[in-house]
């Protein structure tokens, strides 16, 4: 029973393979509703064993209370970007001729890299956890090329080139602490462990693998290029998906493998924290394309949920949490106008949005209040998210940090504000009017968009995740 989202998620996968292939073109369009059924059916699974803990497999795949919250977000991404991708999959509006086709296949490969992300959750030795993160990370690759064009093609083999570099140096790592700790199991690295030159290559290793999962400084190259070749749903769930696997690799190893020695490297991680966001930040300014400009935004967002590491596990993990959630849902709200407006006109400049409070003013309210988040503007849900992380750098004793995160903060505001001055001052292009926002669309955005305020509100959810996971985190990790 510990293992039943996962399985419901695979199982969903091979029943999509085979209604592909026994379907006609007329009932393929219900296949995302197949695919949506299915991660619902696991989100409900997961609600329902939460927040039970236990092993399977010798102790090489456990749940706990972290994990289940991971793989519930990770759920929720998937979910989500299933309903947006509905309209660029079926082809049913617009003229932007970014209809990507083959529609189980792409619900297949998807469903298979959120399995992929949900395992490594659970991951507890060597094996698995590279296992898993191979198949959270490989489907990615195959997702990024997926329009068949010279630049989602570029996209896919520049994405291809320096993941496997990635995963490389992850490996290289993960066995050079093997090879001084003798242990397979994460924990019991952790205790073997020893400081000296041979570690601090293996942490340096482990280091360059996890900055390019999470798009940290100076690990973030690829992100910008991967972003604007690949089509805009995948680009929604990459911007997501990639962050969400790349915090629970770095929980796995920062927590669980280097924990006895965490004191060493709060500083080093304080200076990835603000490279990141300021790099992020800066250079988003700059972006004309709304997609590069969404992946420095993503960069920048990295910057601030390393903040989370600077505290205790029992404070940290939760906030970490808790703005993951609220990344997850403000950043897809944006990428489904970019998705919707992509489909119908196939322009992706921030500049072509000018005028879109006139002739779409709900999706623009949408795109601003989703944008707004991403700032960290109250009472919306970023501002909540921030806060938390914020107060755990405080806390720590990096008050320069925090000063320094509060003004990327204002700078944020800055480029954000690009894009709504573009919807709601500039004029509209002559001849524009309203286009057509489809069932699927609309639910997606009002979910998102009204999970983003109520997240500012109402601070269930995070109190929810601390009771939860405070008490586990304070009797299980260093």
């Amino acid at each position: 029973m510990l293992m039943l989202p996962e399985l419901i998620v695979i199982g969903t996968a091979f029943l999509l393979l085979t209604l592909d292939l026994i379907w006609s073109d007329r009932q393929r369009p219900a296949l995302a509703l197949v695919g949506l059924s299915g991660v619902g059916a696991a989100i409900a699974a997961t609600l329902t064993l939460m927040p039970q803990s236990g092993e399977l497999f010798g102790g090489r795949f456990a749940v706990d209370a972290v994990a289940w919250w991971f793989k519930l977000l990770f759920l929720i991404a998937g979910g989500l970007t299933i309903a947006l991708s509905m309209d660029m999959l079926d082809g049913r509006i617009g003229a932007g001729g970014t209809q990507l086709g083959s529609r189980g296949e792409y619900y297949v490969v998807m469903l298979f890299n959120l399995a992929g992300m949900m395992y490594m959750a659970s991951a507890r030795d060597l094996v698995s956890l590279y296992v898993s993160l191979e198949l959270a990370t490989i489907p990615l690759f195959v997702l990024a090329a997926w329009k068949r064009d010279a630049q989602s093609t570029e996209a896919g083999l520049k994405y291809v080139i320096l993941g496997a570099l990635a995963s490389a140096l992850f490996l290289y790592g993960m066995g050079i602490l093997y090879g001084l700790s003798g242990e397979m199991r994460l924990e019991a690295m952790g205790k073997a462990m020893q400081a000296g030159p041979a570690f601090w290559l293996g942490v340096a290793m482990l280091a360059a693998g996890v900055g390019f999962k999470l798009t940290l400084v100076p690990f973030h190259m690829w992100a910008a290029e991967v972003y604007q070749g690949a089509p805009a749903p995948v680009t929604a769930y990459l911007s997501v998906a990639s962050k969400g696997a790349g915090l629970a690799l770095m929980f796995h190893v920062f927590y669980r493998v280097l924990g006895p020695l965490a004191g060493h490297w709060d500083l080093a991680l304080a200076i990835f924290a603000s490279l990141t966001m300021t790099v992020g930040n800066f250079a988003a300014i700059v972006q004309k394309n709304i997609k590069r400009f969404m992946a420095f935004s993503a960069i920048s967002q990295a910057g601030y949920l390393l903040l989370g590491f600077l505290g205790k596990p029992g404070d940290g993990v939760p906030a970490m949490l808790f703005y993951l959630l609220v990344y997850i849902v403000t950043n897809l709200a944006v990428f489904g106008v970019i998705i919707w407006y992509s489909n119908h006109t196939g322009r992706e400049r921030i500049e072509d949005y000018r005028g879109l409070s006139r002739t779409n003013p709900l999706v623009a309210l949408a795109m601003m209040i989703a944008l707004f988040g991403l700032a960290g503007i109250p009472p919306l849900s970023g501002f909540v998210g921030k806060f938390f992380l914020f107060s755990i750098a405080a806390k720590a004793g990096f008050h320069w940090l925090v000063a320094l995160a509060a003004v990327n903060s204002t700078v944020s505001l800055y480029y954000y504000l690009r894009v709504v001055r573009q919807m709601y001052i500039e004029p509209a292009e002559a001849g524009d009017s309203a286009l057509r926002v489809t069932p699927a669309m609309t639910g997606a955005l009002a979910v998102t968009v009204l999970a983003s305020v109520i997240l500012g509100v109402i601070p269930y959810f995070y109190e929810t995740v601390s009771a939860q996971t405070a008490g586990w985190l304070q009797g299980t990790l260093w």
